[in-house]
């Protein structure tokens, strides 16, 4: 009888752990799901951001800069001057969100190994308690820099197209009044 007692008694308790063990998994894995949330927001702003029209415009301000660095032997006149140096330092604000572009990107896809990673071993019960709040708040530290820096890349990456789209017609029509004065025909005076 004492046999089937401690048997029943060990069943019980092997149950209760199972049943508080599915409750902590379940909580954890909510916590990570909650993390992911954050995690896929940055990756949608990234995703709305174009790379591609970094690049070409990078190459145009370099193409417009040496053209006119090869034309214009003179001072230019004070407003387009200062529009020109305008521009050309445009390129810096492009450069400096092309690079917080790649490193948010990368950040992202390590973060979300990082959390797949996390959930597989929350699914095999891998951390104690300690463990686990010690892993998920290192996560939780990591995304929120993440988070943070994809709302600085957006504003940098806005910053700099409405400075791009400011400047560049009135350096168009710079390059365009001096095409006109390099490729009109000389007149001939009798």
């Amino acid at each position: 009888m004492k046999a089937i007692a401690y048997i029943s008694g060990i069943l019980a308790i092997s149950l209760l752990a199972t049943s508080c063990d599915r409750k902590v998994k379940e909580e954890r894995l909510q916590r990570i799901d909650s993390l992911e949330i954050h995690l896929q927001n940055s990756s949608e702003v990234l995703g709305q951001l174009d790379s591609m029209l970094i690049v070409n415009r990078l190459a145009d301000i370099d193409r417009t800069g040496l053209w006119i660095y090869d034309n214009v032997t003179d001072t230019l006149e004070r407003q387009p001057g200062i529009a020109f140096g305008d521009f050309m330092r445009t390129k810096k604000y492009y450069n400096q969100a092309l690079t917080r572009y790649v490193s948010v990107s990368t950040e992202i896809s390590y973060s979300e190994v990082q959390l797949q990673s996390l959930r597989s071993d929350v699914k095999n019960s891998f951390y104690s308690e300690q463990e686990f709040k010690g892993f998920f708040n290192a996560e939780a530290a990591s995304i929120a820099k993440v988070v943070e820096a994809t709302y600085e890349l957006e504003e940098k990456y806005e910053f700099s197209n409405d400075r791009y789209a400011k400047f560049k017609p009135v350096v168009n029509s710079m390059v365009d009044s001096i095409k006109a004065i390099i490729y009109a025909p000389e007149s001939v005076n009798p």
